[in-house]
């Protein structure tokens, strides 16, 4: 037991110390959580012994060839521990990022798969413990189960990842702790290098420096934390964005919340209740006035929030005595803040506004129309994924603007070409079903009762807009669509007119980004389409419905005359003369070994492998150098042959080659080696480098 008696309020008495009041129920904290409970119940001494993470342990020393129970046991029940609290939130829909939740789970992966290094994997590790994981407590959590491609994945991306990021930044502490005096603390500024760089967060580096008895200087850490963020502020401070977050809350608390009227209207009449300029309130704004905000005690126009962006349009009020008879402030943009302050964005076109006027409010229709339809598509578009792709699909982000919808989703792998085809032919069999969109607003817990899908860690209002669309299929129990929304919809489905994905790409490790055109949009991307296929078709001279099988023809035509070009051209260059540093014949003897080299002008670089490889079998053993010349550039290549990879290593003398070219690094394997430079006049300088190595 680890009793924990609760009995006082603790509350600061104003004088520097504090008072505490009796609990209106105390009450005892046991500490007997469920794996204490399953220590108790099967006899073991530790959490780690029970079966929960026994199986994982024993699976992760099984991988490893390390003793489950032996001076390592702690690295074994870091990853075990660790793993399980990465599946969980991954099943929850988190994502390992740089910020917020998704940087508290890189964290805990992070830590986990450090261990797996201490442990010697040489490959990612944790990803292959999952099943064990699923097949202990995917009964109990099915989120688990039906997350299981997710978590894999996306734990072999991110330790693929980490591997080469860990070996640089331990290769940095390493170099580091080596220049510590006795005593000394780790230093700060270099602790947050490893975190702002190589990913390393504090206690990770922490971590690795507890064996070593070595501690990091935390203020330091925190204050090169902190001059960075001002570093961030300051550059933040020129974006124009120049209202702080306090005089909003001035303005909320002055003039109350704004009534959003947009949902089944595109005009109304309001007061004019704030006016901004430049970040400031004032009573009064006229024509050219740039930087201005109105504020109106409601309105038509949608705030930016929830993907969708704000609406645009105009305010106006009637001139008193002269053209133009109509004062007219431009809505070039519109956002939410604070959640229920509407501020429309933009410039004063003509006359001028004060703070009491009422006026008209006019939002742009045909831009609506098109946002409208692009928010609905992405609801009918988020589950025609979770349909085809699983559910472990959740959003990360969209965007909802008059031209497309984009949609970040939970994601591993790149969607097929089939797949992409499928999620199409479901949403555009929604929209060709006409059904109505509905929407009702309901309790929160009814929303959730009724399947209404909302997004992770989101916080909703007490009561909640739900929106519905789609057909129900016979035995589902609801519609195709059922979720939390609060931006604004089209009528029916059939109003999207079509979907057409245009895009399908990576945004990070394990979240894939979809972008889909509608309506009008969708039609003119068709039409310019079929544009490109009939300009093709008539360069061809040749039918669309053949286009392809011609351009297929033609591709493998092309790569077949290249190659006889290249082969050719390795030819010719074969039979030239070789080059060496003092005009001497094709083949040499240098130091007992036989050497030859070529200075080849106008050559393309991809070739030089190919014609190392003929060189080194027609040489039987030696070495054989060549350098490329081109624009101006050199490209080095250098090829020994196996017998004499033990004596002479290719990447060794490749990079003296570079080094004569003005290059620097080259890489490759000891038997063949390339490299660059930008100097390609010294060409016949890189042979003599490297024969004079080989002397």
């Amino acid at each position: 037991w680890n009793l924990v008696f609760m009995q006082f309020e603790q509350e600061p008495d104003g004088k520097g110390g504090y008072n505490r009041k009796p609990l209106p129920k105390p009450s005892i904290d046991t500490g007997m959580g469920l794996e204490r409970t399953a220590a108790l119940m099967q006899g073991k001494l530790t959490n780690y012994a029970i079966d929960l993470l026994r199986d994982i342990i024993e699976h992760s020393a099984d991988l490893t060839g390390v003793d489950p129970d032996g001076e390592q046991a702690p690295s074994h029940r870091v990853i075990a521990d660790h793993l399980r609290a990465s599946a969980f939130l991954m099943a929850d829909g988190v994502m390992p990022s740089n910020e917020g939740r998704g940087y508290v789970l890189r964290r805990i992966m992070r830590r986990g798969m450090r261990h797996a290094h201490l442990l010697g994997a040489k490959e990612p590790l944790m990803h292959r413990l999952v099943p064990t994981l699923i097949a202990k407590m995917g009964e109990a959590y099915p989120e688990l189960k039906r997350a299981e491609a997710l978590i894999v994945a996306t734990l072999s991306s991110e330790e693929t990842r980490f591997k080469t990021t860990l070996d640089r930044g331990l290769k940095m502490l390493d170099e580091e702790t080596g220049k510590l005096a006795s005593g000394k603390k780790f230093p700060g500024d270099v602790a947050f290098k490893l975190y702002d760089t190589y990913g390393f967060p504090l206690d990770l580096t922490q971590d690795a420096l507890k064996t070593k008895g070595i501690e990091v200087d935390v203020a330091a850490f925190e204050k090169a934390m902190e001059e960075q963020k001002a570093r961030a502020r300051a550059a933040w401070s020129g974006t124009g964005e120049q209202a702080t977050e306090k005089l909003w809350f001035e303005i909320l608390d002055e003039v109350g919340p704004t009534e959003f009227l947009g949902y089944d209207r595109e005009k109304s009449e309001g007061t004019i209740v704030a006016i901004l300029k430049d970040g400031k309130k004032v009573d009064r704004v006229s024509v050219e006035d740039t930087n201005v905000i109105i504020i109106t005690n409601q309105t038509p126009f949608y705030g930016e929030s929830g993907g969708q962006v704000g609406d645009v349009g105009e305010i106006s009020k009637p001139s008193i005595d002269k053209p133009p008879y109509e004062y007219v402030f431009s809505v070039e943009d519109t956002k939410k803040m604070l959640g229920s302050l509407i501020v429309h964005k933009g410039i004063v076109s003509s006359g001028e506004f004060f703070v009491g006027d009422p006026v008209r409010m006019n939002v742009y229709q045909n831009v609506r129309s098109a946002i409208r339809s692009n928010h609905s598509a992405t609801h009918l578009l988020h589950e025609a994924l979770r349909r085809v792709l699983g559910e472990h699909v959740s959003q990360k982000g969209s965007l909802q603007d008059a031209e497309r919808t984009r949609f970040d989703i939970s994601q591993p792998v790149a969607m097929t070409a089939q797949q992409i085809e499928e999620v199409e032919a479901i949403v555009n069999e929604e929209i060709r079903a006409n059904t109505p969109v509905e929407t009702r607003v309901m309790p929160l817990e009814d929303a959730r009762a009724s399947g209404a899908m909302a997004l992770f860690g989101e916080k909703y209002a007490d009561e909640v807009r739900v929106v519905t669309m789609g057909t129900t299929k016979t035995g589902a129990n609801k519609p195709f669509s059922v979720e939390l929304c609060g931006g604004t919809h089209v009528k029916r489905t059939g109003d999207i007119g079509l979907l057409k994905i245009v895009s399908e790409s990576a945004l990070s490790s394990g979240i894939r980004r979809v972008e889909a055109l509608t309506g009008a949009n969708a039609l003119r991307y068709f039409e310019e389409q079929d544009q490109t296929l009939q300009q093709v078709a008539g360069v061809l001279k040749t039918g669309t419905a053949e286009v392809l099988e011609r351009v297929k023809n033609l591709s493998d035509e092309k790569r077949k005359l290249e190659k006889e070009v290249s082969d050719l051209r390795r030819q010719l260059a074969m039979a030239g003369p070789a080059t060496a540093s003092d005009g001497a014949g094709d083949v040499r003897d240098i130091g007992g070994i036989k050497f030859t080299g070529r200075v080849l002008k106008d050559f393309p670089a991809k070739d030089l492998k190919p014609m190392a490889d003929d060189l080194k079998k027609k040489l039987g053993s030696g070495v054989i150098v060549l350098v490329a010349t081109a624009e101006g550039k050199a490209s080095i290549v250098v090829g020994v042959t196996d017998d004499l990879t033990k004596k002479v290593s290719a990447v060794e003398l490749v990079k003296i080659g570079a080094q004569a070219l003005g290059g620097s690094g080259g890489g490759g394997r000891p038997d063949m080696a390339q490299a660059g430079g930008p100097n390609a006049e010294a060409a016949n300088d890189a042979l003599t480098a490297i024969e004079k190595a080989l002397a």
